[in-house]
């Protein structure tokens, strides 16, 4: 017989190597999870924040106000050097005035006298020596236009021994009466004694009396009007177409011996008629 072969020991070995191998791997992955034998990671660096741009604001501070420099002081006279003055021939020397004398102060603060009224006849009653008798209008719009258009005008005025004195001027405005001041118009005066005329034109007897001072207040007020001065030519004419031309004192006999009354109308239109 042949002698025997040896076996083969090759299976054996490869599946040996190969199962040691596995072994080794396995080992090796066991202490590769291990915990303490990881390998430590570096930490993760964190992100660098993005840079603030920075903003410089510029504020522009206000200038102050200039500072003035103080004002020099005057120095004393003491310290200044006086300038040589040149020399001017000396001044007459004028008089002193007089001192004020105390009478001509007392006149300058004496009130200014108050200027005298004038003063007109109260009433005109006979023209040659027949006796007359003037019909005015009774109502304020009828003397109003009359006078208006003959020029007169009417005043306050106070009797006295002497005749009339002017107290105030009026002038009737829409049928009232106005003071108006001044001198009075020129004419012939006429009485009015109706006491309603003197309401119905706004009473100015009583407003009269009230503007005068306390002393002057006494004394028969009275309101007159005064006519155009035409008024003693119509007359005339009225006298002489009637009498003829004779003497004032034989035309006034014939009148008182006939019982002649010479009448004159104050028309509101203007004109005065007599008859």
């Amino acid at each position: 017989m042949d002698a025997a072969l040896p076996a083969d020991t090759t299976p054996p070995r490869l599946w040996r190597s190969v199962s040691l191998q596995l072994a080794g791997l396995s080992i090796c992955a066991l202490i590769s999870e291990l915990p303490w034998h990881r390998a430590r990671r570096p930490d993760p660096v964190p992100p660098e924040p993005p840079k603030q741009e920075q903003r410089i604001r510029v504020i522009q501070i206000p200038k102050p106000p200039p500072v003035k420099p103080p004002e020099p002081r005057p120095a004393p006279p003491a310290q200044h050097a006086k300038a040589p003055q040149a020399q001017t021939p000396p001044r007459a020397s004028s008089p002193p005035s007089a001192p004020p004398r105390p009478v001509a102060q007392a006149q300058a603060r004496a009130p200014a006298p108050t200027p005298a009224r004038q003063v007109i006849a109260a009433d005109s009653t006979a023209v040659h020596g027949v006796h007359m008798r003037i019909l005015v209008p009774r109502t304020p719009v009828d003397l109003a236009a009359h006078l208006r258009n003959s020029g007169g005008c009417m005043v306050v005025s106070r009797l006295t021994p002497e005749g009339a004195e002017v107290v105030s001027v009026l002038s009737l405005q829409g049928g009232f009466a106005v003071e108006q001041g001044g001198r009075p118009c020129n004419g012939v005066p006429r009485l009015l004694r109706d006491v309603h005329l003197n309401a119905m034109l706004g009473d100015p007897i009583s407003r009269a009396r009230a503007s005068l001072a306390p002393d002057e207040r006494a004394g028969d007020l009275v309101l007159q009007v005064l006519l155009t001065p035409q008024l003693h030519a119509s007359a005339q004419s009225a006298l002489h177409a009637r009498f003829g031309a004779v003497s004032e004192e034989e035309m006034g006999r014939q009148a008182a011996q006939s019982g002649y009354e010479l009448t004159c109308f104050a028309e509101p239109s203007g004109p005065v008629r007599c008859q």
